[in-house]
């Protein structure tokens, strides 16, 4: 069933307006609106495993188990390159070097792919894929075919990969080089791989994000030349490409695989900023265009005589700027066992170590890669009408660093609360479609640039305004929930009687009565004691400084000096 609703993204003064002007004539529910510093079982985000699939011309396994929820999968076709080193064959008292073939892909190999990503699927998970003619992922070098080739290869990729976008996050466009890293190959250059990339981005559908390995090579993609001069999102040249472009500047990112490991993520970004995409430049791009892109890649070691950034504290200010959403969980193993012994003493939002025996900056990343949703406060119509009409202004915190890279349905899910009743057993809910609520909508914070300093321009609460119809039949008082696809919120379960658990995953947003003797739906007035309600307090960041957000006129800054409004 539809309803009419409508979403707006409020700015930071917004998020604290008074409660008669928040949602007037609604009531605010008593619900746990912090956040329980869980990690939530939302795979479409997160640290990955990785798992090598090899496709071969004929008799190729397809992954029946796949090793996590969340994979890495790398599927090579070195055997449809004739460049490719297999291996050495040594039967018959031979030692001859065996090499793929320039042949076209198999209906066989396709349909290992596509029965791989069946498996992905039937295990609940998601994929980040990555195709290239490495052998088994070795790192070797030169094994790129023919450009005429890796177009072909493209074009027979394409349906299977278009097919299966509710399945794959992005897909990091390998094909070319040492791991699909696009590097250690001679075929390499960047009108290739734009031109291979362009042809994905054309032969299959806008749900598939399509990444490549450094900004250049994205901004190449794009249409830049002298990226050096012209990547900047604030310049001439960037305004008339993206306007040219439109949506697919949103499409196309960038992977990292050497990201934190220096302060240019080792050569992923420039040092020299007339010739190449420095950071800044690369960041900024990534805030603004990869809004709904996921980002991320293999965090690394620092390498000597480097600047050290590859910290928790370093990635809570950035990863919210590039939006990451997913890091290799196997590499470097190294500076991951690192995050897991580092205690992180930064409060964040609510987020805060004081709450926690020990929180170390693994579980911080870990439980912030992409987007992380709470439910920070809900008004809603206290009793519904014959005519149904149901009403909620409803209040969500992204404070993960990236945003829903997909469309989420969202949904209302209503039933038969318990509490006071002779049922023995849980009612089914009854769903409520909301489709003009884009749950990709629901931004995480952003953070600008003044100078040195860094300001936050909004901290990541959205307001939700909804209005629908309800199908009830039978007076008595029902549960709400608010449901976005199968996503975990950070809130506490709701508990206690009358909760059943089929509505779930979802986020709690009370109690409401039905009276069919009641002809309209009318808002019950607020009485003086809920007009003085204020927004739930929580903590957030601002700089290197905590700020208590009461809702009341004052701030508290680090729990001590009260600042007037």
């Amino acid at each position: 069933m539809k309803g009419k609703v409508s979403f707006v993204i409020a700015a930071l003064a917004l998020a604290f307006l008074q409660a008669p002007v928040f949602a007037a004539g609604l009531v605010k529910q008593k619900i746990d609106t912090t956040d329980a510093m869980a990690t939530l079982a939302n795979y479409d985000r997160g640290f990955y495993t990785p798992q090598v699939l090899h496709l071969k011309p004929s008799g190729g396994k397809p992954i029946g188990k796949p090793w996590a929820k969340l994979l890495h999968l790398r599927a090579e076709i070195s055997e449809f390159s004739s460049h490719a080193w297999l291996g050495i064959d040594t039967t018959g008292g031979k030692n001859d070097t065996t090499w793929g073939k320039n042949q076209d892909l198999t209906e066989d190999a396709l349909n290992v792919l596509q029965e791989s990503l069946d498996s992905i699927r039937a295990n609940r998970g998601f994929a980040v894929v990555r195709i290239c003619y490495d052998p088994w992922y070795n790192g070797r070098s030169n094994v790129t075919p023919d450009h005429e080739w890796v177009l072909k290869h493209v074009k027979q990729l394409a349906p299977v990969l278009s097919k299966n976008t509710d399945v794959i996050v992005a897909l990091e466009m390998g094909m070319h080089g040492a791991y699909g890293e696009m590097h250690s190959d001679t075929n390499i250059t960047y009108d290739r791989i734009a031109e291979a990339t362009n042809l994905m981005l054309r032969s299959t559908p806008p749900e598939l994000k399509i990444l490549t390995r450094t900004g250049n090579y994205s901004a190449k993609v794009l249409g830049f030349d002298n990226w050096g001069v012209d990547f900047h999102i604030d310049g001439e040249k960037f305004a008339e490409i993206a306007k040219a472009k439109g949506d697919t500047m949103y499409r196309v990112g960038m992977f990292n695989d050497g990201y934190l490991g220096t302060q240019y993520d080792y050569g992923t970004w420039g040092a020299d900023c007339k010739t190449s995409i420095c950071r800044e430049e690369g960041v900024a791009w990534l805030e603004k265009y990869g809004i709904n892109t996921p980002y991320g890649g293999e965090a690394l070691t620092t390498a000597e005589n480097y600047q050290v950034i590859n910290t928790p504290e370093f990635l809570s200010y950035e990863g919210f700027r590039t939006h990451t959403s997913y890091l290799n969980i196997q590499w470097n193993n190294n500076l991951i066992d690192s995050w897991k012994k580092t205690p992180f003493n930064v409060k964040d939002f609510d987020y805060d170590f004081e709450r926690v025996d020990s929180l170390t900056g693994f579980k911080y990343i870990n439980d912030h890669l992409g987007y992380r949703f709470v439910l920070r406060e809900a008004w809603i119509t206290d009793t519904v009408g014959a005519d149904g009409i149901f009403k909620a202004k409803v209040r969500i915190q992204n404070v993960g660093f990236g945003n829903l890279t997909w469309k989420a349905p969202v949904r209302l899910a209503v039933l038969t609360d318990l509490e006071g009743t002779d049922l023995l057993i849980c009612p089914m809910p009854t769903y409520y479609d909301l489709p003009d609520i884009d749950s990709r909508d629901i931004h995480s914070r952003t953070i600008s640039i003044a100078g040195g300093d860094t300001v936050m321009t909004f901290d990541g609460n959205n307001e939700i305004e909804i209005s629908t119809k309800l199908n009830i039949r039978g007076k008595g008082r029902y549960q709400v929930y608010l449901k976005i696809g199968d996503i975990q919120f950070a809130n506490h379960e709701v508990s206690g009687i009358g909760s059943c658990g089929e509505e779930r995953p979802a986020a709690y947003l009370g109690k409401v009565y039905y009276d069919e003797d009641i002809k309209t739906s009318i808002p019950r007035a607020l009485t003086t004691r809920d007009s003085q309600k204020q927004n739930a307090p929580f903590v957030q960041r601002v700089r290197h400084n905590a700020i208590v957000r009461d809702g009341e006129k004052s701030y508290r800054l680090n729990g001590a000096k009260v600042l007037k409004k």
